[in-house]
């Protein structure tokens, strides 16, 4: 109790500290942000009265300036050293397990919106089928979820517990092919998840390519003949993970961060020698679409080993629940090729999160006819 009266004392002290050098550079800081007005203000117009991501935006373009950001980095470094604090986006678990913050937050809307996404992908699923493209949907649980022992302190809301199960329900009776892969990560050893960084290790991403690999199969849409593929080199790699960017202490000696983590890097070689009629090398028939769990930890390269498959990679960084399809459904890789079926890995946490206008809006219509 003490301790945790002394914690608090120290984070005000903290606290007050960095809004008296605030205030001491604000004038410096106005000075230096000087230089950004024009082009800033040059975008400015009534639009801002209506749009709250433009007047964000707006006004992080006047505030930001080597020193502010400098300020603010000085103080995410004093938090962590004195009061092991990691600010508002990660926290500390267990020794060095660290865990993003989205993945412990209930959303206001959060059912409409899991709803609203289920009933879009069935949309799609019903005009994929009409076109003969299978499509399979994996849901990648949160770390918090699979390492839930290394929490520690921190605390997982009970609302979370059953939003897979309820939204892969819902596309069970939309008859959309979905696959958990909880039950896959659950209890793997070693961990399947790093511990300062919120994706998969190389054993978890490999373990979660061939429980879809073996989906696809059952699906009976993998390539007819074998594309074989081999693990040619591995070799461990240390390294932090981007929790310890996003909590803004990379910058701090290695001593003074959290241990980083050890992982296996492989090289997998693929080999296709497929032809097509004309003597061209065969196009892919599976596409993966998702986030960024789909480009760390080789699993595209794991899921073309365990199906011995090509696999197209048109995920993308930061595409949480729809940005990589809204972006390959309108694309002319898909108009043009069409591929026999499309792998749809969504992250646990974006299942529920709001929906933002041009979410909504390609939600309305999320495939053009042809």
């Amino acid at each position: 109790m003490a301790t945790a009266r002394t914690n608090r004392r120290l984070r005000g002290l903290l606290r007050w500290t960095t809004a008296g050098v605030l205030i001491a550079s604000l004038g410096a800081a106005f000075v230096a942000a000087l230089p950004n007005m024009p082009g800033a203000l040059a975008r400015a117009d009534a639009s801002l009265l209506d749009d709250a991501a433009a007047r964000r935006t707006l006004t992080k373009t006047l505030v930001t300036t080597p020193l502010t950001e400098t300020l603010a980095r000085y103080q995410r470094e004093a938090s962590w050293l004195l009061l092991g604090d990691l600010g508002a986006e990660v926290h500390r678990g267990e020794g060095d397990w660290l865990f993003l913050d989205e993945e412990l937050r209930v959303h206001a809307g959060r059912v409409a919106n899991a709803r609203d996404r289920a009933a879009t992908i069935a949309d799609i699923s019903r005009t994929l089928a009409a076109r003969r493209i299978a499509l399979l949907v994996v849901v990648v649980p949160d770390k918090s979820r699979i390492e839930s022992a290394h929490l520690s302190r921190l605390r997982r809301p009970p609302e979370l517990e059953g939003r897979v199960r309820e939204w892969t329900a819902m596309l069970d009776a939309a008859n959309v092919p979905v696959l958990d892969l909880a039950p896959v990560l659950a209890g793997a050893a070693p961990p399947p998840f790093l511990k300062t960084d919120t994706h998969w290790t190389e054993h978890g991403s490999q373990l979660a390519a061939q429980a879809v690999a073996e989906r696809l199969r059952r699906m009976q849409v993998l390539d007819a003949a074998p594309v074989p593929s081999v693990v040619a080199s591995r070799k461990a790699v240390t390294e932090w993970g981007d929790l310890v960017h996003l909590a803004g202490i990379d910058g701090l000696p290695p001593s003074l961060k959290p241990a980083p983590d050890t992982d296996w890097q492989s090289t997998v070689e693929t080999r296709s020698e497929s032809t097509d009629l004309f003597g061209n090398t065969a196009l892919p028939s599976i596409v993966l679409i998702g986030s960024s769990f789909s480009r760390r930890a080789n699993f595209r390269p794991f899921l073309q080993l365990a199906g011995q498959s090509l696999v197209a990679d048109f995920a993308m960084d930061g595409g949480d629940f729809s940005g990589a399809a809204r972006r390959y459904f309108s694309g002319p890789a898909f108009a043009d090729n069409p591929p026999r079926a499309v792998v749809w890995e969504v992250p646990e946490r974006a299942l529920e999160s709001p929906i933002a206008e041009p979410e909504r809006e390609w939600m309305r219509r999320p495939l053009a006819p042809r």
